[in-house]
């Protein structure tokens, strides 16, 4: 079973026991890990370590699906090889539309991946699901476009118009699938916009530019996996900088919607606020 991985030049391999973190800084029940070594153990999926941002080990559970394997694996491993690299993770989806390099941040179930697919079956680029590595060139915040695919719910297909047959379940249990987006040519694309998303309106959509000190700040906090800083306290100096170049270059949003607010609705919305930028 060859399981799907972002970066093409890590090393995944199954074995029978992982690696384990013999020295970490930050441990709990469930991760553990220090500067260059990571693992993490699933109940009723797996056990998985990663170290030097270029190995991967993972065991499986007896009965474990494919797609859960890769919903850990895409998610809170790839992350972890991000941090390794010292490569900045934020916890957005992102595209490009009119030549601007757009990022959607926000908390699970605020419409990331929603509004990103909407986006991009309306003419928008793919550029990044769910995980977005950001890089500093030449002074320029630039995203690494590594996604093929976007998880997208039931209900969010619906509302797309996009059929479920032959779609792969991200786990068995839930009503969320792996769709395949075609990649862009481009592997880097300059950042521009951000708009960070949370369901606390009581009815429609509101947006708010986020100006000074408090981009910064708003920047920080969705730092994909920020938790494992906690062990990794070599990334705080280097994504500092980073941050501060992507708070100086960037336009934030804060944009707050109901849970009733449909697709469209949001998608419409913020695409006013990218033409008028």
């Amino acid at each position: 079973m060859i399981l799907h991985f972002p970066l093409k030049d890590v090393t995944v391999k199954k074995v029978a026991e992982p690696r384990a973190v013999v020295s970490p800084d930050y441990a709990d029940d469930f991760w553990q890990m220090n500067q260059r070594e990571f693992a993490m153990q699933v109940e009723g999926v797996g056990r998985y370590y990663a170290c030097d941002g270029r190995e991967v080990e993972y065991a499986p559970v007896k009965g474990a699906s494919r797609e859960t394997l890769e919903l850990y694996l895409n998610g809170s491993v790839y992350g972890a090889i991000l941090h390794q690299r010292k490569i900045l993770p934020l916890h957005g989806s992102s595209f490009v539309l009119d030549g601007k390099g757009i990022l959607v941040c926000g908390e699970a179930g605020a419409g990331k991946s929603s509004v990103t697919a909407s986006f991009v079956f309306n003419g928008a680029g793919f550029l990044t699901d769910d995980v977005t590595p950001m890089v500093i060139r030449e002074g320029v915040p630039v995203i690494m476009a590594l996604s093929d695919r976007i998880k997208l719910w039931d209900d969010t297909l619906k509302q797309l118009g996009l059929k479920k047959a032959g779609l792969r379940k991200i786990a068995p249990d839930n009503e969320k699938y792996y769709y395949p987006v075609n990649k862009g040519e481009t592997e880097y694309f300059p950042l521009e916009m951000v708009f960070i998303i949370s369901t606390e309106n009581d009815s429609g959509v509101s947006s708010q530019e986020v100006t000074g000190a408090d981009k910064f700040v708003a920047m920080r906090n969705e730092i994909y996996r920020w938790e494992y800083l906690e062990g990794m306290k070599e990334n705080e100096k280097i994504y500092f900088r980073t941050l501060s170049v992507i708070a100086s270059a960037v336009r934030v949003y804060d944009v707050r919607r109901s849970d009733a607010t449909g697709i469209s609705e949001l998608r419409e919305t913020l695409e006013k606020i990218i033409s008028a930028g």
